[in-house]
């Protein structure tokens, strides 16, 4: 604490210069109006001698100002966040500066924001478009991750919380455009360079981040170039506790001598296992974009721009790992929510060696022609092309080597940590003892492709209500494919069970700096992943294991020479191709009625989705019976995976209304009333299928779902601004939400025809017919959420001498769903996950030269994920909040330094499972800070 409250001092004391200029920023590739640039001109002030004297506000003022010109001018509604200069944006990275917004929060990766929910709607529910194109992305979903691009290349973004008719679909909580800026605004010879050094206080890691961007316009400023470079390099060290999460059990001890539930009791929640580890993130972000522009004429600019961007994630993980096996306890304890909060058990500790890369290109590029024959029609044509390609596959790893030993577990208390103790002594730091375990390698190739062509056209009326009316065509072609790149799976569990010893020379002792105080074991013996995989395939280890198991000599040598030992290789894949057909009428009409102006947006626009989907999934031929408590099924193809691939399509209506009431010179209202869609999960379609369980009394089996709906929701909002002055902003906003066909992962009954060849008669059996219960993505019920959203941002320009430099920007938001989770129901197919209040405070100073700032971010628990943890238990966030902080000084006008912290009091990211002292991870990331320099020419 003492460190982070001297790195606040410093920040707030010794800081770095602000924004000089910024310049307009472009909205004809997004298709939609004009917006203020963040260099914002005052009105003029009269001199002494009766001249006017034009004002230019820059910096963080000028941010504010374009921010608050472009929400209050919108059509609908919406928030914005500009940049203060050129390259410069007061976080790190996009996402952190979204969260800054009323109704917006984030998801972080690593200590670093990732994805946004928007309204309490996950990233998924949101559209992110990059210049007002569609963007291809690394997840295999329809999540956008804000990581991959660098800050430095974004000139703003606008997060559009009602629908317009122009904007693509798919946003049922927010339409976000990020943008970069254009030559031909920036108005002659531009030039940016910074530089600064990030330190790491975990890691005690400095690393080198750049920037730099030149822009120039010739032949009279019909001609302009721009071009940016960022480099960045990050070496995160990030401490942590998890846990694989709480399963009940019935039974505990050997042959349930501890524990064993009466009948029709659901048991107790045990732990699964506790694990105490470091990991090393060595993330590179390579980014750059270039734009041309040629306007021969005032009626004519053409535009043509490309992105690249190359983001490496390396994650190097050491951990020690308990296992908590219900029927190896040898005492317990259980709270009043039955989880068991403490235990005793025998078994192995683990010493795991893990990894994971996450290693993407990604490039855009467009062209754009704006067409403006007469004042009056506007018609913009525009094409681009995306692709994003996570190449992770087969560079995962997951490799154990094991110790017997006792030891106990401790539920935590209030906000501390869960706790393991009573090691047999020497277990954690005796390389001799060290016995083999699980090993295998694994990873993803995820690619997305993405082409889009828009015709926007725009007629303005020169008299009477009607004032503006667009017409658009577009098509938006998305292609995505995931490849699982594994070691055989066969091959994994060869050594399970501790059967014979490693090699003593490949462990070596390991300590995590976080956890001190005796809570957890920080001390044990570490090894490499690679080293340890040659050893298990080395023929003493084959020998040995051969040996332990029984098996003849050679006989493991020989399965593993037959897989190429660990070697990767392709896996099933999933591919999922769309095609979205879409065009849309757009009006505005203005007026006045009783000295009253008010502005209304009618639009409407109808989407046609082609959807094919290509997999592969098992095709049950028959089920036999050999053993009474079990089937045998029955595969063609000799059990392989068959490939399948199936078409759909369907159509969707979107009609909006935004109005806007000035109901007093500087005070506003709004209404709106709109729908939205949001498409499934392009993971949730492919067309899989895998049979589970094939028991006479459980017959079930999982898989994707082609035939999914879009999520569709009927939305209405409400909202109040007043902007008495250029940099103040009040707004207060309430909206509802209605969205049906929520998909949900449920079982149901599916009938599969068979063969029956020794004519069984059972349960689910009959004739040539089985019932299978299937675990599907499904469209299934209604969710309706509402929030209220509060803003206020003021700068002290009134206030007298150095107190007018000071300013403030808060905002918070409350939002609720009928749809909670219960914590009591073990059944529950059906929530609403991301919902949580959040609220964020900034307070900045900006005069004299100097300029600074500290933030406060804080999100309140939510339910991130309803099953997805282990055992499809519900996965929860704490309460989350985090202070950041930047200062800067003019040395010149043209050079700059500052000084920059995240995170400076380090907070901690805790997961839970159903309740609250279950604790699933403990992340402790760290601080920290930089400080570097700017030049402006």
């Amino acid at each position: 604490m003492g460190g982070a409250g001297a790195a606040i001092i410093a920040l707030l004391a010794a800081t770095p210069a602000l924004a000089q200029v910024q310049q307009p920023i472009d909205q004809s590739a997004a298709g939609a109006s004009s917006l203020s640039s963040a260099q914002e001109t005052a009105p003029p002030s009269i001199e002494e001698d009766g001249t006017e004297t034009e004002i230019i506000v820059t910096g963080i003022r000028a941010s504010l100002a374009s921010s608050a010109a472009q929400k209050r001018d919108a059509s609908g509604i919406l928030d914005a966040i500009s940049s203060e200069d050129l390259g410069k944006f007061p976080d790190a990275n996009v996402a952190e500066s979204l969260q800054r917004i009323p109704g917006v929060a984030i998801d972080r990766s690593n200590g670093e924001g990732r994805s946004v929910t928007v309204r309490g709607l996950g990233p998924a529910f949101n559209t992110v478009l990059f210049n007002g194109r569609s963007f291809a992305s690394d997840n295999y979903s329809r999540a956008f991750s804000f990581d991959l691009i660098p800050a430095e290349l974004i000139s703003g973004a606008q997060v559009y919380k009602s629908t317009q008719a122009p904007l693509q679909g798919g946003g049922i909580g927010a339409t976000i455009n990020v943008q970069t800026p254009r030559p031909l605004d920036l108005k002659g010879f531009k030039g940016v360079f910074s530089a600064k050094a990030l330190y790491e206080k975990n890691s005690d890691k400095f690393t080198p981040q750049v920037f730099g961007l030149l822009s120039d316009t010739f032949a009279d400023g019909t001609i302009g170039v721009l071009a940016s470079l960022s480099y960045q390099r990050r070496v995160a060290s990030i401490d942590s506790i998890t846990n694989d999460g709480y399963f009940l059990q019935r039974e505990l001890g050997p042959g349930g001598s501890l524990y064993k539930a009466p009948d029709g009791d659901r048991g107790v929640y045990a732990p699964r296992t506790q694990a105490i580890g470091n990991s090393v993130d060595r993330r590179t972000r390579l980014g750059a974009t270039l734009v041309a522009q040629y306007a021969p004429t005032d009626e004519l600019t053409i535009t043509v721009d490309g992105l690249y961007n190359k983001f490496k994630s390396d994650q190097e993980a050491h951990s020690l790992g308990s296992w908590f096996e219900p029927s190896s306890y040898t005492a317990y304890t259980v709270d009043s929510n039955r989880t068991i909060t403490s235990l005793t058990t025998n078994g192995n500790a683990d010493f795991v060696s893990s990894g994971a890369v996450r290693e993407t290109t990604t490039y855009e590029f467009g062209g754009n022609i704006e067409w403006r024959p007469s004042d009056s029609v506007k018609v913009v044509l525009d094409a681009s092309r995306s692709r994003a390609k996570n190449a992770a596959g087969g560079k995962g790893y997951f490799v154990v080597i094991g110790t017997p030993t006792t030891y106990s577990f401790q539920a935590p208390e209030g906000g501390g940590i869960p706790s393991t103790f009573g090691y047999t002594p020497g277990a954690l730091t005796t390389p001799a003892l060290g016995r083999t375990h699980i090993a295998g390698i694994g990873g993803d190739d995820v690619t997305e492709k993405v082409t889009e062509y828009r015709l926007n056209t725009e007629w303005k009326a020169e008299t009477g209500a009607l004032k503006t009316l667009r017409f658009g065509l577009m098509r938006t072609s998305r292609d995505k494919r995931n490849v699982p790149i594994t070691s055989d799976p066969n091959i994994g569990c060869f050594y399970c069970g501790y059967l014979t010893s490693a090699d003593p020379s490949l462990l070596s002792p390991f300590t995590v700096k976080s956890f001190g105080g005796g809570a957890v074991p920080t001390s044990f013996l570490q090894f490499d992943a690679q080293e340890y995989l040659k050893f298990l395939t080395s023929p003493a280890a084959t020998l040995a294991i051969d040996a332990a198991r029984g098996l003849p000599p050679g006989t493991i040598g020989s399965l593993y020479a037959q897989t190429n030992g660990y070697a990767a290789t392709p896996q099933p894949s999933t591919r999922v191709k769309e095609s979205v057909y879409a065009g849309y009428v757009d009006v505005d009409f203005a007026g006045d009625l009783g000295g009253v102006p008010w502005f209304v947006n009618i639009g409407a626009r109808y989407e046609h989705t082609e959807l094919r989907s290509y997999g592969q999934q098992q095709q049950l031929l028959d089920l036999v019976q050999n053993d009474p408590t079990i089937y045998t099924g029955v595969y063609a193809n000799n059990g392989a995976a068959v490939s399948i691939d199936k078409s759909t399509s369907y159509d969707i209506f979107l009609p909006n209304l935004n109005a806007r009431v000035n109901i007093a010179p500087k005070f506003q209202a709004r209404f709106a009333a709109y729908k939205s869609l949001t498409r499934p999960a392009l993971s949730d379609l492919a067309p899989s299928l895998t049979f589970t369980t094939l028991r006479p009394a459980t017959l079930t089996a999982a898989g994707g779902n082609p035939d999914l709906k879009p999520y569709r929701a009927t939305n209405f909002d409400l909202s109040f601004e007043y902007y008495p002055t250029r940099t103040t902003t009040l707004s207060a906003a309430v909206f509802y939400k209605h969205v049906n066909d929520f998909i949900t992962q449920v079982f149901a009954p599916e009938v599969f025809t068979i063969a029956n060849s020794q004519n069984i008669s059972g349960q689910y059996v009959d004739g040539k017919s089985a019932t299978f219960s299937v675990r599907r993505p499904r469209n299934g019920g209604s969710l309706d959420i509402r929030g209220l959203e509060l803003n206020v941002v003021h700068s002290l320009d009134w206030a007298p001498g150095f107190l007018s430099g000071f300013g403030v920007q808060a905002n918070a938001t409350f939002v609720k769903s009928n749809r909670p989770f219960d914590v009591t129901v073990t059944d529950q197919s059906f929530a609403a996950e991301g919902i949580g209040n959040s609220q964020n405070a900034t307070v900045f100073y900006e005069k004299y030269g100097i300029s600074a700032r500290i933030a406060y971010n804080r999100r309140e628990k939510f339910l991130q994920t309803l099953a997805g943890g282990p055992g499809n238990e519900p996965v929860f966030v704490r309460n989350y909040g985090q202070f950041d902080g930047s200062a800067a000084y003019n040395v010149t006008d043209n050079a700059q330094v500052f000084i920059e912290g995240t995170n400076l009091f380090n907070a901690k990211y805790i997961t839970t499972g159903r309740f609250d002292n279950q604790v699933l991870n403990y992340q402790n990331t760290g601080p920290r800070y930089d400080v570097g320099f700017r030049l402006n020419f």
